[in-house]
């Protein structure tokens, strides 16, 4: 069955006392006004409908051209909604349909060829390899081996943008919004949206980005009870705390010297790819300390190998202790999950294509496209039906 025909919704939504339905009634219970929330599901039903480039000119179309542009523009960039309340339905939303296994935190590169877009500005981009005009954000994932969504955005402004006043008042943008480094908006991305939460259980927290300040991140995650996993390089310099391995003085090594001294310890794992096939790799957990100005912190370091070989492919540093390396492993395959649903989903449903210049305006957006793409991203899942006819569309405008 095609994306298209999975998403569209059962015959009797248009029927149901609530016409915006179970799964979009509690996203947008916190937008005051009834027109708030029929332009927030018109919004949502054009980011999943319409074909190419979702512009705010493209959206209207669908419902009426110009006035209802006007209508989306207001609402978008203008109108008084507050952007957390609804991630945070989302976010409740999702946790018992798609059972997520941790929040995965993916860096989002949007080209600008101007310098009015609101935090734009000259960067290298590693994954391109070479400086480009962008806006930089990093997503909080909510993930599971078999689907992801974003949940929370932070935009990360350049220090031109925190330092300059006037630049900052007509973009909107609000005084504690002040991360000039790429790793301060990935932390903040997850930290946002569990402050106030004390699961029982929380989820980890997955991190594979740089310009990570290692120690606060593993602080800052550590004071907010959320376990996390970082992605390191080879050269971090960490001393084994093992008593599985021998010849161990507590002498700092590098990262990779001592997961190739780990051999006794490597295990073979099985996990399954964004296709959801069964593939293998080798893997360790080694306990070690990371130096710090405070003293040594008691980590994992988990190390992975595609092919045999003395040398890691990937390495992760961790606080998740109690975990099995299977598990751990799985956890750290959670991020090509994350990568794929991003080309194949939400890159579709337009959370690139934002056009307008301010910082409530660009959230918004960012808001409405990541509810696209959950819905979309659990009906492949096969999981729900949640998407809007015209009878439940006009029923609420």
């Amino acid at each position: 069955m095609s994306t298209r025909s999975v998403i569209q919704p059962a015959s009797s939504i248009g029927q149901l006392e609530d016409p915006v339905g179970e799964f979009y009634g509690p996203l947008f219970a916190s937008l005051p006004r009834r027109g708030q929330r029929a332009t927030a599901m018109r919004y949502v039903h054009g980011l999943l409908t319409v074909q190419g480039r979702k512009t705010m000119r493209s959206l209207a179309e669908q419902y009426g051209g110009d006035a209802e542009q006007q209508r989306m523009q207001h609402f978008i960039s203008n109108s008084p909604w507050d952007w957390m309340p609804v991630r945070q339905a989302l976010r409740a939303q999702l946790q018992h349909s798609l059972e997520p296994q941790a929040w995965v935190v993916r860096q989002m590169i949007v080209p600008k060829a101007g310098n009015h877009s609101v935090g734009v500005g000259q960067a290298f981009v590693r994954m391109l390899g070479q400086t480009v005009n962008s806006q930089q954000a990093f997503g909080a994932w909510a993930a599971s081996e078999t689907a992801s969504t974003p949940m929370n955005w932070r935009l990360q402004l350049p220090e031109a943008w925190v330092t300059d006043t006037d630049r900052r008042r007509r973009a909107g943008v609000p005084e504690q919004q002040a991360e000039t480094f790429p790793g301060e908006a990935a932390c903040r991305s997850v930290l946002d949206l569990v402050d106030g939460y004390r699961d029982a259980d929380p989820l980890p927290a997955v991190l594979s980005v740089g310009s990570l300040d290692l120690v606060a991140a593993l602080r800052e995650f550590r004071a907010a009870g959320v376990p996390v996993m970082i992605q390191v390089g080879a050269g971090l310099q960490l001393a084994g705390a093992d008593a599985r391995l021998q010849n161990q003085a507590g002498e700092l090594i590098s990262a990779s010297r001592l997961a190739d001294s780990a051999g006794v310890l490597r295990r073979q794992v099985y996990w399954l790819d964004p296709q959801l096939r069964l593939s293998r790799s080798c893997a360790a957990a080694i306990r070690v300390m990371l130096p710090t100005p405070q003293g040594r912190l008691s980590l994992l370091l988990l190390a992975e190998w595609d092919r045999p070989g003395p040398k890691p492919d990937r390495l992760w540093l961790t606080d998740v202790t109690s975990r099995s390396t299977a598990e751990l492993l799985r956890l750290s395959k959670l991020v090509p999950r994350v990568d794929q649903d991003f080309e194949a989903i939400a890159k579709d449903v337009g959370i690139q294509d934002f056009e307008g210049r301010s910082f409530q305006g660009w959230h918004r957006h960012a808001t409405l496209a990541s509810i696209a793409h959950a819905v979309r991203a659990l009906a492949e899942a096969g999981q729900t039906r949640v998407g809007l006819d015209e009878t439940a569309l006009r029923a609420v405008s």
